[in-house]
């Protein structure tokens, strides 16, 4: 009789550690991690982690997701065919990124024991991309400076090309548009863009047309946030570009969005409700502000 043993892997983990010597500064960092994991993590994004492009004959789920947000041990998880990449605390000063495969086809490899080398080189990448994309998520603050510099005029040559404000609702949406499509691996020509920011934004081609997008789209290349391939009309962010708009989307939609909306379309009003002293002391300050203006319009 040929008798003979193979063994194999079933399920594949690999983790990498970021291990800090106090405990209180990892939950601020991973709640924020996990929120902008939900807000940044697209398709296209989580493709890009695992080196690997979306076809149509793929098999297994694409999405993120947050787990256990009951139990207080948040998991955040990004699947990709038959493998998932999580992020999530351990040991209280343990920050780890874990990268599983129920199925190693998924990235062309074999399962036999003796490829376990091949298999911690390939993992080792996804895992750094993984924990490169949070750490850029998480390094953009709030630089005003920043916002002074890119709302002047740019001259090019004998032209002067205007400045980018953070109140230009067409810049946002075409800043949104190239940081959701996995700006480092993704190019666009200026006609699926166009078609792209009319589907996504409900609007219309006579609204927004072809000649105002290749307008923006100058005025973030004079300014250095997006590059052209010099061999064809393709279009990406550059590293200043993606840093620039994610700063640009999260200012608009953390803090210039609810601060305008709760300004123009609600006033606080203590009518029917408890009377708490923070709610008091509200009501007291944007009243005050409010007589500011009336005083001044007078």
């Amino acid at each position: 009789m040929d008798l003979r043993r193979f063994y194999a892997f079933c399920q594949v983990e690999y983790c990498l550690n970021f291990i800090f010597r106090k405990t209180f500064p990892i939950h601020k960092l991973f709640e924020r991690s996990c929120e902008l994991g939900l807000f940044e993590l697209t398709a296209e994004k989580v493709s890009q982690i695992f080196g690997q492009r979306i076809t149509r004959h793929l098999k297994g789920k694409i999405q993120t997701t947050l787990e256990r947000i009951d139990h207080g041990h948040h998991v955040l998880r990004a699947y990709f065919k038959h493998a998932f990449v999580k992020q999530y605390e351990k040991f209280q000063t343990f920050l780890r990124i874990e990268l599983c495969s129920n199925d190693l086809k998924d990235f062309f490899l074999k399962k036999g024991i003796q490829h376990l080398a091949a298999v911690r080189t390939h993992f080792l990448p996804i895992t750094n991309r993984f924990a490169s994309f949070e750490a850029q998520a998480l390094q953009v603050h709030v630089d005003f400076p920043l916002f002074q510099r890119l709302a002047l005029p740019i001259v090019s040559g004998h032209t002067k090309i205007p400045g980018i404000k953070i109140h230009d609702t067409r810049i946002i949406r075409l800043m949104e548009v190239l940081i959701h499509s996995g700006a480092s691996i993704s190019s666009w020509r200026t006609h699926h863009l166009h078609q792209t920011l009319l589907k996504t934004f409900g609007l219309q081609s006579h609204t927004y047309t072809l000649t105002q997008l290749r307008y923006d789209l100058r005025k973030m290349k004079a300014h250095g946030l997006i590059q052209r391939d010099p061999q064809h009309y393709y279009f990406r962010l550059t590293q200043k570009g993606i840093k620039v708009s994610l700063l640009f989307l999260l200012f608009h939609k953390r803090i210039c969005g609810p601060i305008a909306n709760s300004l123009f379309q609600f006033r606080p009003s203590l009518n029917g409700h408890s009377k708490s002293k923070l709610e008091a002391a509200f009501h007291k300050t944007d009243q005050a502000i409010q007589d500011t203006i009336d005083l001044l319009a007078a």
